[in-house]
């Protein structure tokens, strides 16, 4: 069974509802019988997939409504003709709604037609408090460059608070919204105004990351989501942690205080660079390496475990999974207990079958609401050996 199966048990006309919604088939419902129905959707998931463990009660986002601190307009130009996405959120701040028309009504008017046609999308990212525009373009030339320092300007000195622009090119004109493969040199990164990096603040300590890098887009569960993964992992000083997928190092900045070492991998090497850099602004001992996570790189580029001291793994896959093999190689490595965090739910049976072909099994399930208004869930199963 798949999750968004057993989320349409819960609600007549589902299917119907969510293509009409594009997406958001849940931001009609107020926010406690939307919990209901997640929180009864993950249970019949669970008994009819047979999954070990019993799911604990979601939890909740603080923010269920104009949470996502990252949105997205499509943009298409026509011969005489702007197609502009101008569909409003329920889930996205009406700050960003604020800044997409103001960037409509300077895109219509003929002085910004040449950067109009090399549009794919306006992306805006940031959190609560600082916003960042992000124009993807097909193409760059000397006209859209005077164009984009054009509307950047007028960004700049409008009472809309966005703290810097950018412009990043994507010949291949991909869905992804950001960009179909990673920036390799300068040419494909244009700063046009403001900082190159976003910070995200945590209390205690602040992080950077790339503009372009990953980040959740519920800035309001963060810190229920640090949270559970701490008490789930456990962390001691006997521990070495090894956090993969870790992007800028979140989780491990956030909880790596309590182990004996620190070990942070991904495959996308401007964030690692922003977490060597969180290391040493913060001044601690972690290491971070760039990899393609897969079956070949956990036998091979990985330090081996050291004999009698103990490893616990995190691992924060994007929503496909991980690669083949990965899970059997990390099995390999004897650790004390892994936290699996999924993004998508219906990863999770395959993934749960293969720990316990390796001989781990579950102890505790915990799912957080970071897409409240979607069928989505993140999913925290914590497994140990048998």
């Amino acid at each position: 069974m798949f999750f968004e199966q057993a989320i349409a048990h819960q609600i007549p006309n589902y299917t119907r509802e969510a293509d009409s919604l594009h997406g958001e088939s849940l931001a009609m419902l107020d926010y406690k019988s939307e919990l209901k129905v997640k929180n009864d959707a993950i249970q019949e998931f669970w008994d009819v997939n047979r999954l070990a463990g019993n799911p604990q009660k979601i939890i909740a986002s603080p923010m269920p409504r104009g949470y996502r601190t990252t949105s997205k307009r499509r943009v298409e130009m026509r011969p005489g003709n702007l197609q502009f996405d101008r569909q409003e959120s329920m889930l996205e701040p009406e700050e960003h709604n604020k800044i997409y028309d103001f960037l409509f009504e300077k895109l219509i008017t003929p002085a910004y037609k040449p950067l109009a046609y090399a549009l794919n999308w306006i992306i805006i990212r940031g959190t609560y408090k600082y916003r960042v525009v992000i124009f993807n373009i097909k193409k760059i030339d000397a006209s859209i460059v005077r164009k984009l320092k054009l509307i950047s300007d007028a960004l700049k000195e409008s009472p809309l608070h966005v703290t810097a622009a950018h412009a990043y090119v994507d010949t291949t004109e991909s869905d992804y919204y950001l960009e179909s493969k990673r920036p390799t040199d300068g040419l494909d990164f244009k700063q046009l105004y403001g900082p190159r990096d976003l910070t995200l603040d945590l209390g205690h300590f602040r992080l950077k990351y790339p503009v372009t890098g990953f980040s959740q887009i519920n800035e309001s569960q963060i810190h229920n989501l640090i949270k559970a993964a701490s008490r789930l992992l456990s962390l001691s000083k006997e521990d070495h942690f090894l956090d993969l997928y870790c992007g800028y190092g979140l989780f491990s900045f956030a909880l790596g205080e309590a182990a004996k070492s620190v070990l942070g991998v991904e495959w996308e090497g401007l964030s690692i660079e922003s977490a060597k850099a969180s290391a040493k602004f913060l001044k601690k001992n972690y290491r971070f390496v760039a990899g393609k996570i897969d079956e070949m790189f956990v036998q091979t580029r990985l330090p081996r475990p050291i004999p009698g001291e103990p490893e616990k793994i995190l691992l924060d896959p994007p929503r496909k999974g991980c690669e083949p093999g990965v899970i059997h190689a990390l099995a390999m490595r004897k650790p004390i207990r892994v936290c699996h965090i999924f993004c998508g739910t219906d990863e999770i049976p395959a993934s749960l079958k293969e720990w316990e072909r390796y001989g781990y099994r579950v102890k505790e399930v915990q799912p957080l609401d970071l897409f409240p208004g979607t069928p989505h869930l993140e999913t925290i199963v914590m497994l140990e050996r048998k």
